[in-house]
């Protein structure tokens, strides 16, 4: 029965840590986030890419 609470308690915590980590460092956890997105609207901004579609 020990195991099982502390098996569930060790759970509970790497799942705080994981949620932690994805709200306040998204970007480690490869979720694009706010500064990434930043980025991409910056660079389509500068480049407009071309559609490969047209030949």
């Amino acid at each position: 029965m020990e195991v099982i609470v502390g098996l569930g308690i060790f759970f509970i915590l790497i799942t705080a840590v994981f949620i932690a980590v994805a709200v306040f460092l998204p970007e480690w956890l490869g979720i694009t986030g706010k500064k990434a997105k930043e980025v991409m609207e910056s660079h389509q901004a500068e480049n407009p890419s071309k559609d490969k579609t047209e030949n």
